[in-house]
């Protein structure tokens, strides 16, 4: 059936014909109407579809169409069969049915078909669908940065701005997706939309935009890199930060912030360096102190106070923005703190959301909160006039397709929740994978906080990201790296000085993101042959580039001497060696670990076997394993980038005990560039390796041994084989066992004429490690083990078995789970109403038994999944801007409704809730803000309606307690169309809430 007049909606047409068009192709359906098909380059098309038949060129203005020439299209041929219309683009083949009116596109190089419409698009008077075929091993990514998403099959997602920081947020319209099947999809549309991959029906990807115009590009690749790439050929390819962008950075308010004394005892307090202790505050009855730029009001509140904080506490500040949230700058006194912050060595930056004309001296960077391209383009000339040269940088807490080649999107988050971390992690992934390299958050959030746990676990991993920083002055705890004691601090510092000497490694990924390489990239993109890696079973964890393995610390679950316990890391690939980059302790990969324990100071950070590091000035680390390579890039930081810097080449080689290592000469130049250095090697093994050969262009270079760190350290040019070898001092204290490496030095030489081949025989470095286990007959195989049903739930069951040895393994749908042992585990963050297989053997040193008979469970389904949606929520208080009302009912905790006047006692809140049919239900539950608890309703009433007209009283008024806990109402038996809630009291002049939830009776759902 095309027509569906309850929608006014209808299905395109058959094909009828085809004209070629001088740069276009024109196609004809029996419905009236007419498309265009552009063939722009090799793999990427345009079908432009608009119904009013005006096809506006300028009516999205995401793509700079005047790149394109006509080559591609004029090379083109068209054949018509009995039933289809082919095009014939260099490889590919764009099949267009007849009848139905579909499009395949058909890969002849591979001999598989990429993309198979499964129906004909869907055009309405404001919306038009596209509907894919999905494979049952097809995964989608994009769509911007999706909090707590990055790979989308089963799900839906929204592309529009919601401005919600937390899980289920979209701080990205990115009308982009891809799928691994080898083809991207960008929608050309401004228009918000909504993707469905699967949730409504596993065989179809639903592609919906609220426009009638149906104005599509397709990109064929082979991987994610080719894809992308694609894209940035559409949309720009992402901005060039200059190298200050990568260091430390703080964002806070030293305009308008006002504290108040306050007591050592109180959580948020914070001591000055009169010694006293101070708390923010909006009440002017209270403020002592008030903060400004340069200490016109008192210097330990100010902006240049806290500069000298930074630097007293030993912390490299490289960048701050003293005006968060507001524009009420005197120029005089921005330039004075301007050059302050200069003489310091850090780059001053200034927030606004307002399109000025100019930006005062010495501003090296801006902060906003838009995406609209002009004004980014106009903000960028006018830091280019600024800085002489230098390279312009904007941050923006919201993004668009296209905008990544003027931005860095940064937010901030609510702080103080272990949630937050998986949530952006995954964010983070999806955004690398939406075109959004550049991308962080600040450092336990704007908001919040208060723990320290969470938040020293929050600085370590975002130590490994792109951008580092903080936003402080926001609430009431202080988001700075010492705002805690001295441990942590030390802690803090430590992983600075790590930053900082993989500030190379991290340019260089900042570098090659240019071309389609993610910086946080998912484990698929360098594992692409394992399903897991494509699934959010390992959305917690992300490369970073191609060498380190990072998993964060997403909980507050404890072993029983304080540290963190960590279980489900998975380290992917079984013929890869990951080596802790801390301790140099070497596992296995293609198995999830378990059991692992990890002190404060210790986040798990894992070395890929192969890696290259440099560390600064030729000073490079290398873990051996096979043959790797990569490339370091550098230059001078100014805008010259992409035709003056420098590219050094190293591969490593590894076959058996003989390891070669090659550095090419450097290429390409750059003003300032060094072209005489020296050269030195770190390369981690596990035993003496003899038959040191080093060749300087061919030519044999006598090399001395040298016998203690101290004569080697004097030394021009030789070797020393150090067995108590660290490249992180900073770290030295907290971690006794110390590595082993073969250290080589070479004295200085053109680099840019020196190719250095490095030969050793006898080497070894964790040969033990990549040895399989045995099987062993003698090891009996456990008796079939148990899962006791109540032990179920959504997101864990538990296994039990008789202990024969120490330790077991398991496997559970396929995948290895190591480091198990005693006669009972516990299996975590499972996925709700998912039917998991295990299989158990026993494990006796590099010995195992046979597996056990397979057994398994069935999870629960989640509360959510019980929770009714669509529901209309209406009030007698109009709602606070950016909190509206419908984010009470959205069921996205991340969101947060408040009212916008002050709340009266005498005019009780009602809030009415409409079900869009009769539903039997359990319970409501009402979710307290996140922030704090000024505003949380403490007595209500609830009245119950089973037409949504007259409404009867159910119960006595509710109290409840200003708290962090939800408040729950059972609703046994109950069955309305709406439910009215009325608050008489707050706990403050407002209210306000995270979410309210009506569940169904499950019974009725089961059924």
């Amino acid at each position: 059936m095309t027509q569906d007049t309850q929608f006014n909606r209808h299905q395109l047409g058959q094909l009828l014909g085809a004209n070629k068009r001088d740069h276009y192709y024109e196609l004809h359906y029996a419905t009236g109407e007419v498309a265009r098909l552009y063939i722009l380059a090799d793999g990427i098309f345009r079908y432009f579809l608009d119904p009013s038949k005006k096809f506006d060129e300028n009516h999205s203005s995401l793509v700079n169409l005047e790149q394109f020439n006509n080559q591609y299209f004029e090379k083109s041929r068209p054949r018509a069969t009995s039933d289809s219309l082919i095009i014939q683009s260099g490889s590919y083949q764009l099949i267009f049915q007849q009848k139905p009116a579909i499009m395949t596109i058909f890969d002849e190089s591979l001999h598989r078909t990429r993309l198979v419409q499964l129906s004909p698009i869907e055009l309405g008077t404001d919306q038009s669908t596209e509907i894919l075929k999905q494979n049952k091993n097809e995964f989608y990514f994009g769509g911007g940065l999706q909090n707590g998403s990055f790979s989308h099959k089963g799900k839906r997602i929204d592309i529009k701005h919601d401005n919600i920081t937390g899980d289920g947020g979209v701080l990205s319209q990115v009308p982009f997706f891809w799928s691994n099947a080898g083809f991207g999809e960008f929608r050309n549309s401004m228009a918000n939309g909504e993707y469905d991959f699967g949730k409504v029906n596993e065989n179809a990807a639903m592609i919906t935009h609220n426009t009638p115009i149906f104005d599509n590009f397709y990109l064929i690749g082979n991987s994610s890199k080719d894809i992308l790439r694609k894209y940035f050929v559409l949309t720009g390819q992402p901005l060039m930060p200059p190298k200050y962008a990568l260091e430390l950075g703080h964002i806070g308010n030293f305009l308008t912030t006002k504290w108040k004394p306050s007591e050592a005892k109180e959580r948020a307090a914070q001591m000055f360096e009169d010694g006293n202790y101070y708390l923010r505050t909006n009440n002017d009855d209270e403020v002592i102190g008030k903060a400004s730029l340069n200490g016109e009001e008192q210097y330990q509140f100010s902006a240049r106070a806290m500069i000298d904080r930074y630097q007293k506490q030993h912390f490299d500040l490289g960048w701050m923005i003293p005006n968060f949230g507001t524009n009420d700058v005197n120029d005089d006194a921005l330039e004075l703190f301007n050059e302050y912050a200069e003489t310091h060595g850090v780059e001053a930056g200034l927030w606004t959301d307002q399109n000025k004309d100019n930006f005062v001296k010495n501003t090296s960077f801006i902060a906003t909160n838009t995406y609209d391209e002009k004004v980014l383009d106009k903000d960028t000339q006018m830091l280019k006039n600024n800085l002489n040269r230098r390279r312009p940088l904007i941050f923006a807490n919201t993004a668009n397709a296209g905008s990544q080649k003027f931005s860095a999107l940064i937010f901030g988050d609510s702080g103080g929740n272990w949630e937050n971390t998986r949530t952006q992690v995954a964010g983070f992934l999806g955004a690398n994978l939406s075109g959004e390299p550049l991308v962080g958050c600040g450092v336990d959030g704007n908001n919040g906080g208060g723990n320290a746990q969470i938040s020293i676990r929050d600085f370590q991993w975002k130590a490994f990201t792109p951008l580092l920083f903080n936003i402080d002055d926001q609430g009431k705890f202080s988001k700075s790296p010492f705002a805690y004691n001295n441990k942590m601090t030390r802690i803090n510092r430590a992983y600075l000085e790590l930053r900082k000497q993989l500030k190379n490694y991290l340019y260089t990924l900042v570098y090659q993101a240019q071309n389609g390489e993610p910086i946080i990239r998912a484990l698929f993109i360098d594992f692409p042959h394992e399903q897991i890696n494509y699934t959010e079973q390992v959305d917690h964890e992300f490369m970073l580039g191609p060498n380190l393995l990072i998993s964060p610390i997403t909980n507050g679950r404890e072993d029983g001497n304080g540290n963190s316990r960590k279980d489900n890391l998975y380290l992917p690939d079984h013929r890869t060696m990951w080596i802790d980059l801390f301790t140099g302790k070497k596992y296995l990969g293609g198995r999830v670990y378990n059991k692992l324990s990890y002190p404060v100071w210790h986040l798990p950070v894992f070395v890929r076997g192969g890696s290259i590091f440099d560390l600064g000035k030729r000073n490079y680390v290398f873990y051996p394993q096979g043959m790797s390579q990569i490339s370091f890039y550098d230059d001078n930081d100014y805008t010259d980038f992409a035709h003056k810097h420098s590219e050094t080449k190293i591969t490593s080689d590894l076959e058996s005990s003989k390891l070669t290592i090659t550095i090419d000469p450097t290429k390409g130049e750059f003003n300032g560039m060094e072209d005489e250095s020296t050269t030195n090697l770190n390369i981690m093994c596990d035993s003496y390796p003899d038959g040191l050969t080093v060749k300087i262009n061919d030519q044999v270079i006598n090399m001395q041994e040298y016998g203690t760190v101290d004569t080697f350290a004097h030394a021009k040019e030789g070797f020393f084989y150090n067995t108590n070898y660290s490249w992180m001092p900073e770290f030295d204290s907290y971690n006794e066992p110390k590595q082993t490496a073969l250290q080589i030095k070479l004295a200085k030489r053109d680099i840019t004429d020196s190719k250095i081949t490095i030969t050793i025989q006898n080497f070894n470095y964790g040969g033990q490690t990549l040895v399989h286990s045995i099987t062993d007959s003698v090891l009996r195989a456990p008796k079939l083990p148990t899962i006791n049903p109540e032990d179920i739930t959504a997101h864990s069951l538990t296994i039990n078995w008789p202990k024969v040895t120490d330790k077991v393994q398991v496997e559970m749908n396929g995948i290895l789970y190591d480091g198990i042992d005693g006669d009972s585990f516990t299996f975590h963050e499972l996925t709700p109403n998912t039917k998991y297989i295990l299989r158990l053997r026993n494990v006796a040193g590099n010995k195992v038994s046979e597996w056990s008979d397979p057994f398994g469970a069935i999870t629960k389904k989640a509360a959510i999944d019980y929770a009714i949606q669509n529901i209309h929520v209406t009030s007698n208080y109009e709602a606070k801007d950016g909190h509206p009302l419908s984010y009470l009912t959205d069921l996205k905790l991340a969101s947060e409704w408040e009212v916008k006047d002050k709340f009266d006692e005498t005019k009780p809140l009602t809030l009415t809730f409409n079900f869009e049919k009769e539903e039997k239900l359990s319970r409501m539950a009402f979710v307290p803000r996140n922030i704090d608890h000024d505003g949380d309703p403490i007595e209500v009433g609830m009245e119950i309606s089973k037409d949504g007209n007259e409404f009867k009283p159910y119960g006595d008024r509710y109290t409840w307690k200003a708290d962090a806990k939800n408040k729950v109402i059972g609703l046994r038996d109950v069955t309305a169309k709406a439910i009215r809630l009325t608050v008489y009291k707050s706990s403050g002049s407002t209210v306000a809430g995270k979410e309210v939830m009506f569940f169904k009776d499950k019974n009725s759902v089961d059924e």
